[in-house]
């Protein structure tokens, strides 16, 4: 009697420590994966893609990270953020990053994306606008804390418009394109591939690059702190490689399925897919290298960032002296 009652109280208590083993199994794996918190530059949008798709997918979680994907409110404020160590890694353009660096953040770049400049004047195609030079008494709208806020005064000088004869109009960052979109403004201040997908359907606009006026600089890739590559070295080395190939994945033919990962990950932002996949297309001719054609995803070089830095000094965003080897490294891309 005794042995058939004590049965049931010792499967009770096998069970109990095999369950118990098991919360403790996944435990000590949560705990063993490195925790990184990356933030983007603005709320979910084409060009994080490779971010989103390798959430989706798992390939964090294979690296052994545990990735918090986190929306930012502009690139200037991630790179604040990024530079009082409060996010590890963040998404931005890489132009900004040179000058937040000339006002005291301690800043690298450890992967180039995005790497011909792509920021542009964005004007409603009925516009009789034929050159930038035509923008002279045109409203057109920008946000604080956008990649454009410190080149729009050198853009202004390099194409020979007074300030005093355009209206740059500072709204909200959610602001700036219903305001164009509604024709309370002639264009607005984006990057290319960013904003004509977005208005295509309401107000088409032709674009005015930055870079024709001869500021030119890389754009869209992943920057951190040296204190934080000196700490998270490894785990960040990791984040890095898996968006290479995230990158390379998607622009092998899997735009679709990056759409949907994006979606995926941000259900409750009303994302518009046809969007989301003319931006991804869209952003393909900027991540060639302006010098290295055949330059892998990713790597940045010398010579691109002599040219920006050389642009950057004519223009007095940037002082003299600088070199590339104060922005970016390689040293986080597989060997």
């Amino acid at each position: 009697m005794r042995s058939s009652f004590m049965n049931p109280i010792r499967r009770s208590v096998i069970a109990a420590c095999t369950l118990a083993a098991f919360a403790s199994l996944s435990a000590t794996s949560a705990h063993a994966a490195d925790k990184l918190l990356v933030r983007m530059d603005f709320s979910a949008w084409g060009m994080h893609a490779a971010m989103h798709l390798a959430k989706q997918k798992g390939w964090f979680q294979e690296a052994g990270l545990d990735v918090e994907i986190q929306d930012g409110t502009g690139t200037i404020n991630t790179l604040q953020l990024l530079a009082a160590g409060q996010v590890d890694v963040g998404q931005v353009q890489l132009g900004t990053m040179a000058i937040a660096k000339e006002n005291g953040l301690d800043l690298m770049s450890i992967a180039g994306f995005a790497r011909k400049g792509d920021l542009a004047v964005l004007v409603d195609e009925k516009l009789d606008v034929k050159s930038a030079a035509d923008l002279v008494g045109k409203k057109l709208v920008c946000f604080t804390t956008s990649p454009w806020a410190p080149f729009i005064d050198p853009y202004l000088k390099a194409i020979n418009v007074p300030k005093s004869k355009t209206n740059v109009v500072m709204v909200s960052p959610s602001a700036m394109i219903s305001t164009y979109a509604s024709g309370n403004s002639d264009g607005f201040l984006s990057q290319a591939p960013f904003g004509q997908p977005m208005v295509a359907k309401v107000r088409p606009a032709k674009v005015f690059l930055l870079a024709d006026s001869g500021i030119n600089f890389p754009s869209y890739g992943l920057v951190t702190t040296p204190k934080k590559l000196s700490e998270r070295g490894a785990a960040i080395k990791k984040l890095t490689q898996v968006q290479v190939k995230a990158w390379e994945y998607i622009y092998a033919g899997h735009e679709d399925e990056a759409v949907a990962a994006l979606v995926a990950q941000r259900p409750n932002a009303k994302l518009d897919p046809e969007v989301l996949k003319a931006q991804i297309v869209a952003y393909r001719q900027f991540f060639e290298s302006p010098t290295q054609k055949a330059a892998p995803i990713g790597k940045q070089n010398d010579a691109d960032w002599v040219a920006a830095i050389q642009s950057m000094e004519r223009v007095g965003a940037i002082k003299p002296g600088r070199k590339p080897a104060d922005y970016y490294t390689n040293a986080m891309l597989a060997n």
